[in-house]
C-alpha cells in the first residue's frame, strides 16, 4: 500500500456512470467472437428493457457458429422467445409472431410458445 486514503464519492453524482448494460449486451449478443450467445439473451430477458427487443429478433435468425458445433441453436431460439415474452412490449410481440409464422419449423413452434406466455412476468 502507498498509505493514501482510498476516496469517497460525497454523492452519487461522484461516481463515475457504469457503462449500459442492456446496450453493450445487445452489442454482445450479434457477435459471433464468443460463446456466452444463451448467457446473453437470459439476461436481457431477466432486464426486460424494450430496447433489446431488435437484436434479439435478428440473433434468432443467426446461426452462431458455436452453438451449432455445440448443437445448442434451437435451446438458444427457445430462449429468445422466452426473453421476448417477459420484455412484454407491443413490439416483443409483434416479432413472436413473425417467428410463429416462420418456415423454420423450430423457430416458429419457439414462436408460438412465446406468445402463449407473452407476457411473461
Amino acid at each position: 500500500m502507498n498509505g493514501s486514503q482510498p476516496t469517497t464519492a460525497k454523492s452519487l453524482g461522484d461516481l463515475e456512470p457504469l457503462p449500459d448494460s442492456v446496450s453493450t449486451l445487445t452489442r454482445l449478443l450479434l457477435e459471433e467472437t464468443h460463446e456466452r450467445h444463451e448467457d446473453i439473451v437470459f439476461e436481457l430477458g431477466l432486464l426486460g428493457d424494450a430496447t433489446a427487443v431488435p437484436a434479439i429478433a435478428q440473433a434468432v435468425n443467426i446461426p452462431f457458429a458455436s452453438l451449432v458445433r455445440w448443437g445448442n441453436l434451437q435451446e438458444f431460439q427457445r430462449k429468445c422467445a422466452y426473453a421476448l415474452a417477459r420484455i412484454g412490449t407491443l413490439q416483443s410481440r409483434a416479432v413472436l409472431e413473425h417467428m410463429a409464422s416462420s418456415a423454420d419449423p423450430d423457430i416458429q413452434a419457439y414462436g408460438e410458445e412465446g406468445l402463449a406466455r407473452w407476457p411473461l412476468k
